[in-house]
């Protein structure tokens, strides 16, 4: 997590822990910067978004950066729907990022680092072109490139997936004369949904573990 974005989530957190109301926070809202990185506003939303607009910002919103910003909310597990001059970034219904012509907010660190560089090339540079159909390979490759990624899907396989999988196969094909088979199909079906759930723990925590730094 960028410096910026912290200090801005620290921020808005303590105004509405002082009983502050909403259009005060957000006319007192300070300027916050991190290298490239800098947010100006947040608009209050469940989750609140923090976000950057500067009317020296003059984004069209074309079938490109649709596209691209279709590319990065699927990336990180959202919805996106396009009503120009406005892009919305969603899951479930709520709302996760807005984009402008003059700017863009979101409530998760990350998706602000992606919308950021990829479509308003601040931090990064700009990229809009993404084919409709590879899109889903750009997204994979994107999430392989990601740091810990890899060695996180090699220890789930190794050492959660992999004994379980092993011991319920033994089960299945070792007949066993004490053991019915009624009861050996509970036991490697308990087995193998103990080990997803492990695996669902564990996947989940590294993510979120991640989306703190």
């Amino acid at each position: 997590m960028s410096e910026a974005f912290k200090k801005a989530s620290e921020w808005v957190l303590q105004q509405t822990r002082e009983g502050k109301d909403l259009a005060s926070i957000q006319a007192s809202f300070p300027v916050f910067r991190d290298g490239n990185i800098t947010i100006n506003r947040v608009i209050f939303n469940n989750p609140p978004l923090l976000g950057f607009f500067d009317e020296k910002i003059k984004l069209k919103i074309s079938d490109k950066v649709i596209r691209a910003a279709t590319q990065i909310a699927k990336l990180h597990g959202f919805d996106v729907f396009s009503s120009p001059p406005e892009v919305r970034i969603v899951k479930d219904g709520v709302l996760h990022a807005l984009l402008r012509e003059d700017g863009f907010a979101a409530s998760e660190p990350l998706l602000f680092r992606d919308i950021s560089a990829k479509i308003y090339g601040v931090g990064g540079s700009i990229d809009h072109e993404v084919p409709v159909k590879d899109s889903w390979l750009d997204s994979l490759a994107r999430l392989l490139s990601y740091r810990g990624f890899v060695e996180t899907v090699f220890f789930i396989a190794l050492i959660v997936l992999l004994p379980p999988t092993l011991a319920s196969l033994s089960l299945l094909l070792t007949p066993s004369r004490v053991v019915p088979d009624p009861l050996r199909l509970g036991v490697v079906f308990a087995i193998l949904v103990a080990a997803l759930y492990l695996a669902r723990l564990y996947i989940r925590e590294n993510i979120r573990q991640r989306a703190a730094t």
